[in-house]
C-alpha cells in the first residue's frame, strides 16, 4: 500500500501579473530572445507563457518588461502538458537573484 504525502506547500505567496516579458534560452548553441506573458510571480520563480521548447532542469533568463529591466536567471522545473489547461506555460524557479540591469542584444 502506498503512503500519499501531502504536496509541498508553496514558500510564498503568488502575485498575478499578465505583463509581457522576453525570455533568453539557447538553442543549438545561439541565444534567442523570444517574447512571452509573465503570468504570476513569486519570490522564488515564475509562471509564464510562450511557445518554446524547453526541457526541466534548462537554464533561462526571464527579461521582465519594465521602466529599468530586470532580469532573472531561472531553471525551468515543469512544463505544461498537452491538453491541459497548463498546456504553453512553463514554471520557473530563479537559482540566482539579479538587480536591475541592461542586457544586451540577442538574435
Amino acid at each position: 500500500m502506498a503512503i500519499l504525502r501531502d504536496a509541498p506547500r508553496r514558500r510564498s505567496q503568488r502575485v498575478s501579473l499578465k505583463k509581457r516579458g522576453r525570455l533568453v534560452v539557447n538553442l543549438a548553441s545561439n541565444q534567442k530572445l523570444l517574447p512571452c506573458i509573465v503570468v504570476d510571480s513569486s519570490k522564488e520563480g515564475f509562471r509564464l507563457r510562450a511557445s518554446l521548447r524547453v526541457r526541466r532542469g534548462d537554464l533561462v533568463e526571464v527579461i521582465l518588461d519594465e521602466p529599468q529591466s530586470v532580469i532573472e536567471q531561472c531553471s525551468v522545473v515543469w512544463i505544461g502538458k498537452p491538453d491541459t489547461k497548463e498546456f504553453g506555460e512553463v514554471g520557473l524557479e530563479i537559482v540566482r537573484p539579479t538587480a536591475p540591469q541592461q542586457h544586451g542584444a540577442y538574435n
